[in-house]
């Protein structure tokens, strides 16, 4: 090496090769890890979203079979059901349109 000579000039060309691969692989990585993060992120949350929408259709499925069940006391749990519902808002961008007619035929509400 020579004397007087600063930084990477001084360091043989296979070294520095090395260096700078090792400085791109490092970079690749937390790019190809911030990625992955996010891509987990939007896929959770895609998730979180469906899990509510089908626990949100459940409980009205089971609101609208309690309400035409042919036993009373049923149909009543089911009336009190629908009457809840359609005061909680549970369903949500499309599907509300179809529940809230669907809980308006049920309650009798306008």
């Amino acid at each position: 090496m020579t004397t007087g000579v600063e930084g990477l000039a001084a360091w043989p060309p296979a070294a520095v090769a090395t260096v700078v691969a090792a400085a791109l692989t490092v970079a690749l990585t937390a790019v190809a890890a911030s990625v992955g993060g996010l891509w987990a992120v939007l896929r959770w949350r895609r998730d979180v979203s469906r899990e509510e929408r089908d626990r949100a259709w459940s409980r009205f499925v089971w609101t609208v079979d309690q309400a035409c069940d042919g036993d009373v006391g049923r149909a009543e749990v089911g009336f009190a059901s629908a009457d809840a519902m359609y005061e909680m808002q549970t369903l949500r961008d499309g599907d509300a349109v179809y529940g809230r007619v669907v809980l308006r035929i049920i309650t009798g509400r306008e």
